[in-house]
């Protein structure tokens, strides 16, 4: 589905039609009518149902290139589809999001009386990332990365860059929270900042040498372009062919991925979520308050927090030392 059918996409569109009147060939074709309903509470954001779109798409395509009607398929048949996920070379990782959404899609066909049972019901893809494997930098790495600029001579990308490795790799922000991130979000009074985050919204209240840096920067940040929004971006790119507009995620992750290379940090895999594992793992450290993490990263389910506290437990206990306590020489 293009991104411009998904972004017309209405469940309300749905509400027209009769139960009895959806033919599975009318719920295939219009899917996003329906999944919405059954993701996240009903409210799930732009990010979140291209990235359903984007499984379920390939899903029915493999569908179509099989001569197979999803409807009709089974266990064993939802088995094989992802045998060759894998056989393509996909992480059991990223496995498991796509067994996650295609999953989805058959709730929404049960749900409206298409199909009797979920073939994806008892099927079930490990984590392919345990606690232990979650990639974190310590505090002093952290410290060198956002620092990774500070030879810059140009003032406005070197307190631009800088603030937005602060945001996520103290504050622990995510890709697309910085680049929605307006102007009008920041209350310099109290410290705070509006976060319009991943289906949900809260605020923060960043450490000093954050809001030193967002000040420096908008010091130095040329007027944006005017673009029609409501709200003037906070972060605004540096291409003189794209001109003085809001930021874009990819040049987020560019500037992230210069300031790893810089300071040596640089390794396959690393993406700008492993400064939300570093400020979740660091603050826990320095505060054994899951509730406070909680509230930093704006984690809905307290599970999520949790992993971080159970990464610095075995960090910690180290249990076999109990068993083997005498070093070798």
């Amino acid at each position: 589905m293009a991104e411009k059918d998904l972004i017309k996409a209405d469940s309300s569109n749905a509400l027209l039609l009769d139960q009895n009147t959806i033919t599975p060939e009318y719920f295939i074709s219009h899917y996003m009518e329906f999944v919405p309903m059954y993701i996240a509470s009903g409210q799930p954001s732009r990010d979140t149902l291209k990235s359903y779109a984007s499984s379920i798409d390939q899903f029915l395509e493999w569908c179509r290139d099989n001569k197979r009607s999803p409807l009709s398929f089974h266990d064993y048949q939802m088995r094989y589809y992802f045998s060759w996920l894998f056989k393509k070379g996909y992480k059991k990782s990223s496995m498991a999001i796509k067994m996650v959404h295609v999953r989805c899609f058959f709730i929404a066909a049960v749900k409206i009386g298409l199909i009797k049972e979920n073939p994806c019901r008892d099927i079930h893809i490990p984590n392919a990332q345990p606690e232990e494997r979650i990639f974190f930098f310590t505090p002093d790495q952290l410290y060198e990365i956002c620092r990774a600029f500070d030879d810059e001579k140009n003032d406005f990308l070197r307190c631009r860059d800088t603030s937005i490795l602060c945001l996520m790799g103290a504050e622990g922000l995510r890709n697309v929270e910085i680049h929605r991130m307006n102007r009008q979000d920041i209350n310099w009074e109290n410290g705070s900042i509006f976060i319009r985050g991943k289906g949900h919204s809260r605020y923060i209240f960043p450490c000093a040498s954050t809001m030193k840096f967002l000040s420096d920067y908008l010091e130095y940040c040329p007027t944006p372009d005017k673009t029609g929004e409501p709200f003037t971006p906070m972060f605004i790119c540096d291409c003189n062919r794209n001109g003085r507009k809001r930021i874009s995620r990819n040049g987020i992750r560019f500037i992230m991925n210069k300031a790893l290379e810089k300071t040596g940090y640089k390794k396959p895999g690393i993406s700008c979520h492993v400064f939300r594992h570093s400020t979740g793992t660091n603050l826990y450290a320095a505060t054994k308050d899951l509730r406070l993490v909680q509230e930093t990263l704006g984690h809905r389910d307290p599970k999520t927090t949790a992993r971080y506290a159970h990464i610095q437990e075995r960090m910690a206990k180290r249990v076999t030392e109990k068993i083997f306590p005498h070093p070798l020489k």
